[in-house]
């Protein structure tokens, strides 16, 4: 629960802008509205078999109604409309320097982002790639592609969907072992101790100096994976232990075995942050 609270605390603030407490304001509308949502999509039958039946159920969901999830949707594509209005009439030096205000700034220059501009076919090129190529002419035209208040807030909700539950389960199990395992947690502790005396403020780049912290998260990730399957697309045709494999094939990995192998993994049940 304390790290249901801290996760999403946090993706409010860094994906749509909004300053919430959760601990202590469980009524505001945001955290509410995000509990109603995760309560509507998890630990259901329906959930799992989207899970497992993606190309079935994704289609058949967007044709079925269900007027909560549109409210839902509604109220956080506002939450995101009105966090942009509000950013629009702030100056540039007073904007937070967030996830929200990266997507905002790609609305306007193509060099904030490497994904600010697509490679897009334009009608114009389009009909000219019928004609005899001319020496000197490109196959395409960048075009820049702005974009839309829906589009931003869709990103800001795929930050909440993908990272709400995985990072809570993570800092739940990573905190269970090292409960544990005492002396994983005393050397953490220590590096931790020594990164603070050196670094008054955590950022981006500092926090590379935590080799440790990075192997538990990493060791957690294998023992409690927060996803049960990969799932991957064969670019080209291949063998793979006799088995042929299709261009196009989605081939589906189970997590859980891949992580747990001892052939890979040593005592694969033993957590050992330095592997």
């Amino acid at each position: 629960r304390c790290y249901n609270c801290f996760t999403l605390d946090v993706v409010g603030s860094v994906a749509f802008g909004t300053e919430v407490d959760s601990q202590k304001n469980p009524n505001d509308p945001f955290v509410k509205n995000c509990r109603t949502f995760f309560e509507m999509s998890l630990f259901k039958p329906l959930l799992i078999l989207i899970l497992s039946f993606p190309f079935i159920m994704i289609p058949l969901l967007r044709i079925l109604p269900n007027k909560k999830q549109k409210e839902l949707n509604g109220f956080f594509i506002q939450t995101i409309k009105n966090a942009i209005v509000f950013r629009d009439q702030q100056d540039a030096a007073e904007r937070r320097r967030d996830f929200l205000q990266w997507i905002l700034d790609s609305r306007d220059s193509a060099d904030s982002l490497a994904t600010g501009s697509f490679d897009v076919i334009s009608p114009s090129a389009a009909s000219r790639q019928k004609e005899a190529p001319h020496a000197g002419r490109a196959p395409s035209e960048k075009v820049q592609k702005a974009l839309t208040e829906d589009e931003i807030a869709g990103q800001a909700f795929l930050f909440l969907i993908a990272g709400y539950e995985t990072t809570t389960s993570t800092l739940s199990f990573a905190t269970y072992l090292l409960a544990t395992n005492p002396e994983c947690q005393k050397k953490l502790l220590q590096e931790v101790d020594e990164f603070s005396a050196k670094h008054m403020v955590l950022d981006s780049q500092n926090v590379q100096e935590l080799p440790y912290l990075d192997m538990v998260i990493a060791e957690t990730l294998r023992m409690y994976p927060p996803a049960f399957r990969f799932t991957r697309e064969a670019a080209k045709d291949c063998m793979v232990l006799g088995q042929c494999i299709p261009v196009g094939a989605v081939i589906e990995i189970a997590v859980g075995h891949l992580h747990h192998n001892p052939e890979f993994w040593p005592e694969p049940e033993k957590f050992i942050p330095e592997r």
